[in-house]
């Protein structure tokens, strides 16, 4: 679901404006011709499929609602600590040890497990957990807006001259997965790194846009 604006907003300022409408040259130079222009694009995140896990202490609601961007010192992180910890001890089981997981011990509370495990051996896909367990990443938000005054010449004739913020908030809009999938499997469970992101929202083979805020200016003349 997205949500998509764009405007023009011509300052009533200036000659032949509500305001200022018998200013001279001098003056009208100053006060007239500004205008501020902006695009917004506000969407729901892109589908991620988590594939066929079982989720322990909690549901597909309440996985949905912890799926949120957390900024540490060393990492940005998707999901809460607690269910990356149990998610990634789940993940990791040992034949030899007295609990049957590895050296970080047996997962507890709320987690992403194993569809297949010793109490429910799956004959085929689907029976003990989700067949493809699909969740929804961040939010995506965007505001690019141009401020911009025009010194008009003759008639036809006019003299521009914008400046333009890219993404004028510095929104970095992370992603669970890579910019390029329209759906992105997850896999990793008993990764080390499991439920952390490197990856947010950028064009660079385009309009070379590296996600974060641009600044440009723009000198035109239009006739």
């Amino acid at each position: 679901h997205a949500v998509k604006a764009n405007w023009i907003f011509e300052l009533p300022f200036g000659q032949g404006k509500a305001f200022g409408a018998g200013a001279g040259r001098a003056a009208d130079l100053l006060i007239g011709g500004w205008e501020f222009h902006g695009t917004a694009r506000i969407q729901t995140g892109s589908p991620n499929n988590f594939g066929n896990v079982q989720l322990v202490g909690m549901s597909r609601n309440d996985l949905q609602k912890a799926l949120k961007i957390r900024k540490e010192a060393n990492a940005v992180y998707y999901l809460p600590q607690d269910i990356i910890d149990n998610t990634i001890r789940a993940f990791n089981v040992s034949a030899t040890s007295a609990t049957g997981y590895g050296s970080q011990g047996a997962p507890t509370g709320r987690y992403i497990a194993p569809a297949s495990n010793a109490s429910c051996i799956e004959s085929f896909v689907g029976q003990c957990g989700s067949t493809n367990l699909i969740l929804y990443g961040p939010s995506f938000s965007r505001f690019d807006l141009s401020a911009i005054k025009k010194f008009r010449i003759t008639e036809r004739v006019n003299f521009e001259f914008r400046a333009e913020f890219l993404n004028a908030f510095n929104n970095i809009n992370f992603l669970v997965g890579g910019a390029g999938n329209d759906v992105t499997t997850v896999g990793g469970f008993g990764n080390a790194t499991f439920g952390q992101t490197a990856n947010a929202y950028q064009d660079t083979s385009t309009t070379n846009d590296p996600g974060g805020r641009l600044i440009q200016f723009v000198a035109r003349l239009n006739f």
